[in-house]
């Protein structure tokens, strides 16, 4: 079931969420380092949209042409004869260093923290971009600051309203990242034990203040912890990714700091530590004050391949920690203990 819901509501199409710098480059014709001046100022006057145009030799950048700068200081010059002076020079006695070239693969987010670094005086112009180290193409800062703006409204669509973390599209890149790169990481599912009869018990609005205080207890933990990653799958179901090794210390930490909210979240029902509500049959029942189950998965023993590969054996640990939960009647935090092969 696990594995059924997670696919379904984590399916991403292929959108700007996927998007490298490179992807967004607009394919300017650059200048070859011999080309004349002229041929920029040309460039220049019959198209308006050119901010930037990369110098080339053997079609690797090294150098820049920016329209302002060039247009001020090389055309037009200290006293106006700027282009009588300088028509004969080539491109590469007149042209810049270039302010970044940023690989084709880097991320939107990394591609806008690198430029924040840039000084003042550069801080407008355009990115070269290069794949394999020869010249892909530019992207206008304008382009980049959309490009992120409607990534960052469908980051905020897909987050859960009621945490704000992370939703499932969010959730499944975060994952296949860490596949694509190779990294060993534990994966915590985590759930809120007979959360429904508890709502029906308490009302919907107690039972939204046991999925906001876990949240927050959430992120307490991922501002605490180095390499942490916490996600709302949805209602009671929340995902939490971590370096192999401390999620056993971590599930710990979160069960522990849940279990503190118990005598606010059951008032006078714990003392008596059980409460009284309906169950899937709708026939009374009694149940115990709620408690979490934390199923783990971890890279470093299984051999995951893919996000659905993930979810499909997410959803048996699950399955056998709720089973373990039932039991006991209290948290339960159960890893994986099953061993893959992996390729040599």
């Amino acid at each position: 079931m696990l594995a059924d819901d997670l696919e379904s509501k984590c399916k991403l199409e292929p959108s700007i969420l996927d998007l490298s710098i490179g992807d967004i480059a607009i394919k300017v014709e650059p200048l070859n380092k011999n080309s004349k001046i002229m041929d920029a100022f040309l460039r220049f006057m019959k198209d308006e949209k050119i901010g930037l145009i990369p110098v080339v030799d053997n079609n690797v950048v090294i150098g820049q042409i920016q329209r302002n700068r060039f247009l001020e200081r090389t055309v037009l010059g200290r006293f106006g004869y700027g282009i009588h002076l300088n028509a004969k020079k080539c491109i590469f006695e007149v042209m810049e260093e270039p302010t970044f070239i940023i690989d084709y693969d880097v991320t939107l987010e990394d591609a806008s923290m690198i430029i924040k670094k840039r000084e003042m005086k550069n801080i407008y112009d355009d990115i070269i971009v290069s794949k394999y180290n020869e010249y892909h193409g530019v992207v206008p800062i304008s382009v980049l600051l959309e490009a992120i703006t409607q990534r960052s409204l469908i980051i905020a669509r897909d987050s859960n309203p009621l945490t704000g973390l992370p939703g499932n599209w969010a959730i499944q890149r975060e994952i296949d990242r860490k596949i694509r790169c190779k990294c060993e990481f534990d994966v915590c599912y985590i759930d809120i034990n007979h959360f429904k009869p508890f709502n029906d018990c308490y009302g919907f609005e107690k039972g939204d203040k046991v999925i906001t205080s876990l949240g927050n207890i959430l992120k307490d933990i991922a501002k605490t912890s180095n390499d942490v990653f916490i996600g709302h799958i949805g209602g009671d179901d929340f995902i939490l990714l971590s370096k192999p090794g401390v999620s056993m210390t971590i599930c710990q930490k979160i069960v522990s700091a849940f279990e503190e909210l118990l005598p606010f979240f059951h008032g006078e029902d714990f003392i008596k530590g059980y409460y009284i509500s309906k169950n899937r049959k709708e026939e009374q029942e009694v149940f115990k004050l709620l408690s979490l189950t934390c199923a783990i998965v971890s890279t470093e023993t299984r051999n995951i391949t893919s996000f659905a590969h993930l979810a499909s054996i997410a959803s048996e640990v699950k399955s056998e920690a709720k089973k373990l939960s039932r039991v006991t009647n209290k948290s339960i935090i159960f890893r994986d203990r099953r061993i893959d092969r992996k390729d040599e």
